[in-house]
């Protein structure tokens, strides 16, 4: 009776440790499973976003490589002129511009352009012509207007220069959301909508790089910025009207062998390459006063 009670005592023990091992491994596989779900969850979350930001980026590509409107005021190179403070030269004309039928080079160009389309000299007794390409999203293009736009200013307002933007999409990146080509299409939204306050929106933009430092701004603080220059460009940037101009805009100037900014030409020659080590206010002083 004894050696049953003790056996049965030692079964049921031996019955408890299994059934505790197979619970514990039912535990273990239970854990598993939950993990892989739950990773499974997440990889799939996380190539549906890639899938959703491929596509995004891919038709942002596509539709700026479309066909689409230029403002009036932008002449045949997408270049916005001043001609005052809050005056735009006439431009080319209300029309459609076409980026894919310009066939851009394979690479970029290796030295700086000697010259480019519409920036020579225009003659005795007109205002010397300053051409900038710019990048929005460019530090060293922030830092020239830093530098220089309180002179330059002073030269509009005196009747001595006229002053033409070509604003290019050379920076545009998934980490800053394309800000690049955003914030030119903004530029093209005040240039259509309302051309006096184009100088000073172009003026906030670069101001805006302090606070951003290539990040970028989102279209809620474009519209705001244009805002308070008096004008509302909120459908213009969320459609993204004139980002086939600024495409077309970019195209131009890599055709035209520009593959950095800013680069800036004063009737016809190249700061870089004719200035020398002088500052542009220097520089560009000495060809007004010729």
């Amino acid at each position: 009776m004894a050696r049953n009670t003790s056996g049965s005592h030692t079964s049921a023990t031996d019955a408890r440790a299994r059934a505790r091992q197979i619970q514990e491994e039912q535990r273990r596989k239970d854990r598993r499973r939950r993990t892989g779900v739950i990773w499974g969850s997440v990889l799939a979350a996380v190539l549906v976003i890639g899938l959703v930001v491929a596509f995004a980026l891919t038709r942002n590509g596509d539709d700026a490589a479309a066909a689409g409107p230029i403002p009036a005021a932008a002449n045949e190179q997408g270049g916005i002129e001043l001609t005052s403070a809050t005056g735009l030269a006439e431009g080319a004309g209300e029309r459609e511009v076409d980026p894919s039928e310009i066939e851009v080079p394979k690479q970029a160009a290796s030295s700086q352009p000697e010259t480019l389309p519409n920036t020579e000299a225009r003659g005795d007794g007109e205002p010397t012509r300053i051409v900038l390409y710019a990048d929005f999203n460019c530090v060293h293009c922030a830092d020239f207007e830093s530098s220089n736009a309180e002179q330059i200013e002073q030269w509009l307002e005196q009747g001595e220069v006229t002053v033409e933007y070509r604003m290019v999409d050379f920076l545009s990146a998934p980490n800053n959301q394309n800000y690049s080509a955003r914030a030119a299409n903004a530029a093209y939204c005040v240039a259509d909508q309302k051309p006096e306050a184009y100088n000073g929106f172009v003026a906030a933009l670069f101001a805006a790089y302090d606070e951003h430092q290539g990040k970028g701004l989102d279209n809620a603080a474009l519209t705001q910025l244009a805002q308070e220059q008096g004008v509302d460009i909120s459908s213009c940037v969320e459609d993204g009207t004139f980002r086939s101009a600024v495409e077309h805009t970019t195209r131009q100037a890599r055709v035209a062998g520009v593959a950095g900014t800013p680069t800036v030409f004063v009737d016809g020659k190249n700061w870089a390459l004719d200035g020398e080590d002088k500052t542009f206010t220097d520089w560009a002083g000495a060809k007004i006063a010729d």
